[in-house]
Parts: structure tokens; sequence; C-alpha cells
């Protein structure tokens, strides 16, 4: 069996609030999407405890393990990348990757074992021969733009022309493939000559649109004038327009309106205010540096934007710097950039966002898209509201 354990999920945050580690994008699939297509088997998760809810209700689809059965199994850190499928031994092994550093192992020493705890321990006590394999693991979201136009480019699905595309929209290069139900408007320009592009179920390129890959277009998503370069990932259900370069939106992201997001990564329900503009680079060309946990680390990349947490709201013209890490449910507004740590539930540049109001908010934006706020989803705010006004006090 496949099980994929969750690792350092607080190196994750804001991402990792409101999801699995395993369920962060790393290109067009999920970390776990990733170890299922190229071990060819579904995975069983091992996640924090406090998610086990959540899991439950908003991915249903998800398999989180009990105890682990008898026999050898393969375990993997939730931010492994594998190049190729993983020879399972008949032996005991630490997995390490192409740094030397663990990404997983194999045994039957954890039978019977259940939650992240056990799995620690092992990893920790554990004297077993390592073995090298051709992976890489993901240790914080950033590590994500190190390759993001490699992994769009391997995610693809092959070609396919089962939608519309209008006679007047102009296609260079084969990589195409446009799923049953989607349509490519008159105006739209698709440039597939360095990269794939997808445009997947129900989506609707609306003219005039230059869309380069590697990109996908994700299912229900309407692309409207818009210039889309390489490397961008965009989810289920988004709206967007103005320019976006190498960015991942987890999904139901609405950015309608002119404004750049280069090298970011935004979570789910993110409203982007028209002209809402970020940096992605710096004007030294130095590597991108990041407020992150009170540390300010190196990205040891010289593009890197922003990260974007869940339900986060910008007002117009807002300016957020290179390397800016933004919470979940944070509403930025007032004068000047933004700063380059913004808290979750933060309302403004002092306040917090109220608790009630936000909900209420939350619940009016989720029905437009035809989504409704399960219990998990309530508490889980309800946790994370009280433990950041906690520790803001």
């Amino acid at each position: 069996m496949l099980f994929i354990y969750e690792d350092n999920p607080q190196n994750f945050e804001p991402l990792s609030h409101l999801r699995p580690v395993t369920e962060i994008r790393c290109g067009t699939l999920s970390f776990r999407e990733k170890a299922e297509r190229m071990m060819d088997q579904k995975a069983s998760l091992i996640v924090r405890r406090d998610l086990n809810d959540l899991c439950a209700e908003e991915f249903p689809a998800l398999e989180v393990a009990g105890k682990i059965p008898e026999g050898l199994h393969l375990f993997l850190s939730s931010g492994t990348v594998l190049a190729e499928p993983v020879e399972i031994s008949d032996k005991n092994e630490v997995l390490t990757g192409e740094d030397d550093t663990v990404v997983g192992f194999i045994t039957d020493k954890l039978v019977g074992s259940e939650g992240l705890a056990d799995v620690r321990d092992f990893i920790e006590a554990t004297q077993d021969q390592r073995r090298r394999i051709p992976a890489r693991r993901i240790r914080y979201p950033w590590e994500i733009f190190a390759s993001l136009e490699q992994e769009v480019t391997r995610d693809f699905f092959g070609e396919l022309e089962e939608g519309e595309i209008d006679s007047h929209a102009v296609v260079y290069g084969k990589a195409l493939r446009v799923e049953k139900g989607a349509r490519v408007e008159a105006g739209t320009v698709i440039d597939c000559r360095n990269g794939p592009v997808t445009i997947a179920e129900g989506a609707f390129t609306k003219g005039p649109n230059l869309i380069e890959g590697p990109c996908y277009i994700g299912p229900g998503t309407i692309v409207d004038s818009a210039r889309i370069r390489a490397g961008t990932v965009l989810g289920p259900v988004c709206r967007v327009g103005g320019e976006v370069e190498a960015s991942i939106f987890h999904g139901y992201v609405n950015k309608h309106h002119e404004g750049f997001m280069g090298h970011a990564y935004l979570g789910e329900w993110v409203n982007l205010g028209a002209m809402t503009t970020n940096s992605d680079l710096k004007n030294n060309y130095s590597d991108v540096k990041v407020l992150f946990n009170g540390e300010s680390l190196s990205t040891g990349l010289m593009k890197f934007g922003c990260i974007i947490g869940d339900h986060t709201k910008t007002a117009i013209g807002t300016l957020i710097p290179t390397g800016t890490m933004i919470g979940i449910f944070a509403n930025l507004f007032g004068e000047g950039p933004a700063s380059k740590f913004i808290k979750s539930f933060s309302w403004g540049k002092t306040d917090v966002y109220d608790l009630e109001q936000l909900v209420n908010t939350t619940e009016k934006v989720m029905v437009r898209r035809k989504r409704d706020m399960n219990t998990a989803l309530r508490e889980r705010i309800n946790t994370l509201h009280t433990r950041h006004t906690q520790d803001a006090v």
C-alpha cells in the first residue's frame, strides 16, 4: 500500500491551515495526485488529527488512514515529488532524495500504528539502511516555483480536442488539450510551442486572451481579456483577467480585473480588487527573502511574488511587495504598499476580522459559486480564529 504522511505542515502555512499538505498543488496536480499517478495506486493519508473532520466533509474522496495493516508498505513525505516510480524492495529501507533528505521509507514496522506521532517517532529512531531514489522534497511552498513550468508540463494528460475552438482562435503548436464542454472563443491566442496547454472541462476563454504554455485552465474557470503567461495553473471555477505569470490559483479565485500576479500561490476563495498588483522581482535581482515564523529566510529564488491564504481579499489598487506572506481571511486595504507579512484574520493594518462578520460573508461568497459552508469548515475557522487572536494578545 501507498501511504502519504504530512511532514512539517507548519512550514506550508497559510496554505495548510484549511487543507492537508498533500492537497497543495505542485504544478497542475497536488502532491498526492502526483504520487498516485506515478505509483499508479490510490494513497491513504496520515494527517493531523485536527483535520480528520475537515477531510471527511471538505475532501470526501480522500482516504484517511486508520491503523496500519500488516505488510511491507511505502510511506512518502507529503512534499515529495517523484521523478519515477519507487521500486518496492522486500526489506525495510529509508528513502532519500536528490539532496539526501529523507523523502519516505519502506517498512513493516508500523503495523497497528496510527497518527503522525508514530510516524515521526519511527523516522527519528530507525537505523534501517538508506537508499537514494530520483525524488525531491519540497519543504516550503515557495520552493514549488523553482520548477513550476517543468511540473505543469509533466502533469499534462495528452492532446485532446473534445471542446469547441472557434475558427477565429489562433493556436500555435500541437500540445493542446480542450476537454468536453470547454469553449475557446474568437480572439484567443494559445501558444503551445514552449509547453502544453489544457483547457479543462467546462472552462471558457472569452477573447481577447493570450495563453502561453505550459499552462492549465481548470474546470469551470473563465478567462476574460487576460494575458496568461507560462507556468500558470488556474484551478476550478476561477474568474481571471489582467496578467498572470507562473502562478497557482488553487480554486475559486476571483481576479476578474486588470493588475498583475506573478510567481504567486493563491489559496481558495481569494478575491483581488481591481488593479491589485504584486512584485516578483527585486530591483537588484538578488534572491527574494520572506518573513516566516518571525525569521527572515532566503527563498533562493530570484523570482518569487507572494503566498496568499484562503478567503483573503484585497481592495482596489492594492500593492503587494516581493516575497509577501499573507494569511487566511485577511482583508488588505489602506494607503501605501502592503506589509511583507500579514497575519491571518487581519482587518486592515491593525484590526482583527470579526468572526461573526467573517462567517456571514464567507457563506455569501460560497453560495455564489454553489458551495455551502459545512460544519467541519465552520469549526476549523472558529478554532483558527481563536488561536490567532489569542496569539495576537
